[in-house]
């Protein structure tokens, strides 16, 4: 996975740089250029910090805050933020009326959820509509990401940061990264699970499930 998205990332800047080197372009072919070198360079920055998170925490070199907090209020704001970039989808948020506590690290929980939300409006097709919602069942936390447009099903390699299948997976999605690898190792850190169901005709359903306080 890191190797495919790396390469195409530096196969792109090694084509524009080539075109920038030959001459012949304009100011403004330039500067798109530069541009588009300067976006590739950032994904494999992104990338890199992506391998090194996931190495550190599955290594145990991560540590955990451990608070009290409510997860309805971090849902809502990474749901505002979702809305704000991805405009193209429809995304429907149905909270718990009570609050639901759960202890951990709000900023690693956060970034998990967003972690989930942004691979699903990223695979999702545009018009789609996304559903997002939270709940107590039992002595769990549910978190419930999902949507009937995603454009792939299977989610093993995905969540479990596999490298060898990447280059079967639709070109439309690539530079997810390891992000759903990520969310998986954060929850199951913090002592809950992520779990992902397909449904003919429903679509998937990502659940990230944690332990009530």
């Amino acid at each position: 996975m890191m190797r495919h998205e790396t390469r195409t990332a530096l196969v792109g800047i090694q084509g524009l740089s080539e075109l920038i080197r030959d001459g012949g372009l304009s100011e403004s072919e330039i500067k798109t250029c530069a541009d588009e070198i300067f976006g590739a360079a950032q994904k494999i920055d992104t990338l890199i910090g992506q391998m090194f998170d996931l190495n550190r925490m599955e290594t145990g070199q991560t540590s955990f805050r451990n608070t009290r907090m409510d997860v309805n209020g971090i849902v809502s704001d990474v749901c505002v933020r979702a809305r704000a970039t991805a405009r193209q989808l429809s995304i429907e948020l149905r909270q718990a009326s009570v609050p639901l506590v759960v202890n951990g690290d709000p900023d690693r929980i956060r970034q998990a959820i967003e972690n989930v939300l942004g691979f699903i409006t990223g695979t999702a097709a545009a018009g789609g509509h996304v559903s997002v919602a939270t709940r107590l069942e039992d002595l769990v936390v549910v978190v419930s990401i999902g949507s009937r447009t995603l454009k792939i099903a299977d989610f093993d390699d995905w969540l479990y940061g596999r490298y060898d299948r990447y280059e079967q997976r639709p070109s439309a999605i690539i530079g997810a990264g390891l992000d759903l690898a990520i969310a998986r190792s954060i929850i199951e850190l913090q002592g809950g699970r992520v779990e992902v169901t397909t449904t003919p005709k429903e679509g998937s359903e990502f659940r990230l499930v944690m332990p009530a306080a």
